[in-house]
Order: C-alpha cells, then sequence, then structure tokens
C-alpha cells in the first residue's frame, strides 16, 4: 500500500506548533542592479525567533519564489549566509543567483547552523542533542525541520512581492534532502529541485552510510522508502540532480527512488514533470547543472 502523507506525519511526530509570524526587517541593503536584501526575522514557534535572507529582484510585479534551503557538509558555522552568496561556496549561492534571475528567493538556517547554533554543544553533538531529545517525546528533528520551512513558506505568502501561485524549493544535500520532505508535506510548493539530496534508505543502510539525524524517521524503513516521498510529490515538477560517483548517496539507491516514483508520475499522466539530472560527477552541485536546475524552474514557474 503507498505511503500516505497523513501516515508520514504519523511516523514523524507532530509538526511544530505555529505562533504568530510577527515578521520584523531589520536591515535593507540594495545591491547591483536594483536587487535588494533584507535581513528578516519572523516566529516559528512561540517564543522562537528565527533570522532570514530574502531577495527582491527590482520591479513592482508579484514574482514567483523559491525557499533556498543550505546544504550541511558539517559546516555548522554556514547556514543562510552561503545560498545568499554572503560566505562559503560559490556553488552555493542559490538564492543569490536565483534572485538575479529574477525569483523572490528565501534562505534561513536549520536548527544548529549559523545563528541557531548552541551556546555550549559544538555542531554534531547539538544535532545529536536535538534528535535524541525530541524522539524521547515522541517528535523527530525531521519534524521540526519540515516545520521550519512550512513556517517559511507561510512567511514568503505574506509579502506582497511574492506571487502565492508559483512558489518553488531547491536544495543541495542537506538541503535537498529536506526540498523532498517539505515537498512530500506541503503542496503549496509546486516545483522542486533537489541536488545530492537522497537515495534509498536500503542503499545507504547497505552501504553503512551515516548520515544527518534529520534523515531518520522511525518506521518509515518499515512501511516504505524514499521512492516513496517522492511519489507524494505528483505531479508537481521535480527535478533530481545526482552525482554518479558520490559517496553518501548511492546512485542505485537514487535510481531506485526515481523508477518508484515515476510510475506514480506516470500513471498520473505527468511523466514530464518528474526528471533526473545524472553527473559524472561526486557530491557536487556545478554550475552546469545548476544552469539545468534554474532552466527547470523557468519552465514550470517563469520568473
Amino acid at each position: 500500500m503507498p505511503l500516505r502523507r497523513e501516515r508520514l506525519l504519523q511516523l514523524m511526530g507532530p509538526l511544530p506548533t505555529p505562533a504568530p509570524l510577527a515578521p520584523q526587517v531589520e536591515e535593507r541593503v540594495v545591491l547591483e542592479g536594483g536587487l535588494v536584501r533584507e535581513r528578516v526575522t519572523y516566529q516559528v514557534e512561540k517564543g522562537e525567533r528565527i533570522a532570514a535572507y530574502l531577495f527582491l529582484p527590482p520591479g513592482d510585479r508579484p514574482r514567483p519564489a523559491i525557499l533556498c534551503l543550505h546544504q550541511h557538509a558539517g559546516q555548522y558555522d554556514l547556514g543562510k549566509s552561503e545560498p545568499a552568496g554572503l560566505a562559503g561556496d560559490p556553488n552555493q549561492f542559490l538564492a543569490l543567483e536565483l534572485a538575479r534571475r529574477g525569483y523572490v528567493t528565501l534562505t534561513y538556517d536549520h536548527l544548529g547552523f549559523e545563528e541557531r547554533r548552541h551556546p555550549r554543544l559544538a555542531g554534531r553533538d547539538y544535532e545529536r542533542f536535538e534528535f535524541t531529545r525530541r524522539l524521547s517525546y515522541g517528535r523527530t528533528l525531521q519534524a521540526k525541520y519540515a516545520g521550519d520551512a512550512m513556517r517559511a513558506v507561510d512567511y514568503l505568502l505574506t509579502r506582497p512581492e511574492v506571487d502565492g501561485r508559483r512558489l518553488g524549493c531547491i536544495g543541495h544535500s542537506l538541503g535537498g534532502q529536506q526540498t523532498l520532505f517539505t515537498m512530500a508535506l506541503d503542496p503549496r510548493l509546486r516545483v522542486g529541485v533537489a541536488s545530492c539530496g537522497f537515495a534509498s534508505l536500503a542503499s545507504i543502510f547497505a552501504a553503512a552510510i551515516n548520515h544527518n539525524f534529520a534523515l531518520y524517521v522511525p518506521g518509515l524503513a518499515a512501511e516504505g522508502d524514499i521512492g516513496d516521498l517522492l511519489a507524494l510529490v505528483a505531479p508537481r515538477p521535480f527535478l533530481i540532480v545526482a552525482g554518479r560517483e558520490d559517496p553518501i548517496f548511492p546512485f542505485t539507491g537514487v535510481l531506485a527512488a526515481y523508477h518508484q516514483a515515476r510510475a506514480v508520475y506516470e500513471q498520473a499522466g505527468a511523466a514530464d514533470r518528474l526528471a533526473l539530472l545524472d553527473l559524472a560527477a561526486g557530491h557536487a552541485f556545478p554550475p552546469d547543472a545548476r544552469a539545468q536546475a534554474y532552466a527547470w524552474f523557468d519552465r514550470w514557474l517563469g520568473a
């Protein structure tokens, strides 16, 4: 029996209880070409405010918006600043590049990264602490990550610069994983791109690969696999970018998830809306792959 969204939510445990966003714009910087970068804050849960960077292309018409989720890479000092183009790897400047292409973009820190690090616990220790603490209450770190992403969508929908009918999501590695989980849960996101973000759990376990703690949802492997999550996205457009030599996401497992979901897309008459871009590369999101990813958004959202 196919995994249903309601069952996925049961396995993940409760999503965080939303509180009023109470958004504030703390800084507004005009960049080259009239592009605007705002530092904004909003509330994701009662008493928990987070910071994000919002990019606004010039002009006064509502634009499609893309949520840009940062990678992991064990670099807990980096979060939203990398997609924003303020630090880190230029191949990860997703929010800045897409904004220059005409999209409103938003990027924030996952719990445990950049401004959301713990004052005493080191990066992976804090990630593990949040994972195990939540399990003790019947919750998961994945529910927190997905809930925060859905609150980011809530925030985008408050902005008059955003066309709420045209929302997308993109990420690399952890960001790609979270793009998949968030789109499986939130139908408001219409188009997705995940770069080096997932493979079947069966392939990961067979290769004895350890992953970020948010990947692990109790009971998921007993009832389905990553292909079931991807099937929940159907018939919305979704592009998978995968490196054939990726050491942490076996390509055989990527193919397994892709083919499982493709059957569902085909049944829905939407075979052209699921695509796999396989690279002769490892765990990377190089310029040629990003160009094709951005063209995917142009095709289905149109800046």
